[in-house]
């Protein structure tokens, strides 16, 4: 009895170990979603909680459930939509290196020049490894936007499918016997290095490495420590890598030095496994669900408290939750009376209007005609007559923001241009433009100084001149984006998005 009862208590914890570590195993990535302020009917609302949610059953939304763990009054929302992987922003950037050498590709059927009873005729495994890989729906291995290569290496190194859409990534796409006649060596460093390289060329969210191999190179003592430096290089580029090890014939058995970059590399013996190992990676890359939370439920009559503060966020699905993660919930919002700025400049523009044409009627409006003697009875009932105030200016569509001088003259006020982080730890920080010209970079001498490893220290530059604001690319690393589109340089608009490595502005002006 009492060693039954030890088991089941050793298997109970072990149980609550695991769920344990399931649960630390999900990551969870939040970013708050302003309200768009050019939708009338969603305008005033509060802002939309986004989270990323990374190595989480595949469950309908509703099964999750945001809370904050730090409110005094304990709120829970469910997820209104859902997105998968492939749905989402954040495009894949594949890389497939594939080792081309003719003894280990094969030559005994695509090969007219290799006779039967050749020696040097080897069966290979690209004939089984094409038909198997046709089979493999590359195209849906990321979202709009993922591209792919396949690189081949031997006694040289060539890229059989140049980066670009991941259709172009099919079985048929390698080739035949023939295309790989004449080839040797393996130079599996080499071919390494481009597709390191060809990755950190993209500008893909996600970026990922598949070496199939024999796990050897052409110099394997010198090959290791190549190889470890690659490792370092793939790290910061932030690049997922994986090996697949096929030994044919011809391999040398029991050697791995792509070990030396990769960590448990899988060995497979068919082609068959090499493309499931290859599906089974791609299946991996759809480890993240996009999630959207209300911040306020107008049916239940509760949300979130948006004082511009930093709250503890968990989540919840089935039984499980994730750790708690700090989120300032900014903008400052209230069911009551909702907040933004944009509002009160326009209210105290519109009294400050009123007020001049006031002014005007008193200064220019001449003298008014004497009123008509009356009993004081009847003066003292009547009432005043006011003039009804004039009808507000209708609000112009989209324009170019341009400078102009108020009074006359170039040396008058400009109008001016501003810009509001929407995501990362500075979101909803505002930035003023300088007149002139204003830089914008990770470092000094940059005037709008932004913590994102992803720009470069001279990022760019907004100028401003009588003609409006544009942006100038100051050479960076990773471009600059205007509404999606990479551009060099842009005039920007009223509401145009922004995008520098990894954060977005939203252009803001007073026209």
């Amino acid at each position: 009895m009492t060693t039954r009862l030890l088991t089941l208590l050793v298997c109970l914890f072990g149980l609550a170990g695991t769920a344990a570590a399931q649960s630390k195993e999900v990551e969870v990535l939040y970013s708050i979603k302003p309200p768009d302020p050019s939708n009338p009917k969603t305008k005033d609302d509060a802002p939309q909680i986004e989270a990323t949610v990374i190595g989480a059953p595949n469950l309908e939304e509703s099964k999750f459930v945001l809370k904050d763990n730090s409110a005094k009054v304990t709120v829970e929302l469910k997820a209104i939509s859902k997105r998968v992987y492939n749905q989402g922003n954040e495009p894949l950037a594949l890389a497939i290196v594939m080792n081309g050498w003719e003894a280990w590709i094969g030559n005994d059927k695509e090969v007219p020049e290799v006779a039967p009873d050749a020696p040097d005729r080897y069966p290979g495994v690209l004939i089984e490894l094409r038909a198997a890989l046709d089979k493999v729906n590359f195209a849906q291995a990321g979202p709009t936007g993922s591209v792919g290569t396949v690189i081949i290496y031997a006694d040289t190194v060539s890229e059989r499918v140049k980066m670009g859409p991941l259709s172009n990534i099919t079985g048929s796409a390698l080739g035949t016997q023939k295309d790989y006649f004449g080839t040797t060596g393996k130079n599996l460093v080499a071919g390494v290095t481009m597709g390191v390289t060809r990755l950190a060329e993209t500008q893909a969210a996600r970026k990922v490495l598949i070496v199939i191999c024999d796990g050897s190179d052409i110099n394997n003592d010198t090959a290791k420590t190549e190889l470890a430096a690659l490792k370092k290089e793939a790290q910061k580029q932030n690049i997922q890598t994986f090996a697949i090890i096929y030994r044919g014939a011809m391999s040398e058995q029991g050697v791995d030095v792509i070990s030396s970059m990769i960590k448990n590399p899988q060995t497979v013996a068919t082609a068959e496994a090499i493309a499931s190992a290859v599906e089974g990676i791609l299946q991996r890359m759809n480890d993240r669900q996009y999630l959207v939370f209300p911040g306020y439920d107008k049916k239940l009559k509760k949300g979130f408290l948006w004082d511009g503060k930093s709250h503890e966020l968990v989540l919840k699905y089935e039984k499980e939750e994730t750790p708690g993660v700090e989120v300032t919930l900014a903008p400052i919002w209230s069911a009551s009376a909702p907040a933004g700025f944009p509002w009160l400049i326009l209210i105290l523009g519109l009294v400050g209007l009123l007020l001049l044409i006031v002014i005007g009627i008193k200064v220019f409006g001449g003298k008014p005609a004497p009123a008509p003697v009356m009993a004081a009875p009847a003066a003292a009932a009547a009432a005043p007559m006011m003039a009804a105030a004039p009808e507000a200016p209708k609000p112009m569509g989209p324009a170019k923001t341009v400078m102009f001088s108020v009074g006359g003259g170039d040396e008058g006020f400009p109008i001016v241009g501003w810009l509001v982080a929407t995501n990362g730890p500075d979101a909803y920080k505002t930035y003023r433009l300088r007149s002139g010209g204003t830089k914008i970079g990770t470092a000094a001498p940059a005037d709008i100084v932004v913590n994102d490893g992803f720009m470069s220290t001279d990022h760019c530059m907004i100028q401003c001149s009588p003609q409006g604001f544009t942006l100038v690319d100051g050479g960076s690393t990773n471009g600059c984006y205007v509404n999606d589109r990479k551009v060099t340089k842009q005039d920007l608009v009223d509401n145009d998005v922004v995008t520098l490595g990894k954060t977005s502005f939203r252009f803001k002006s007073i026209n």
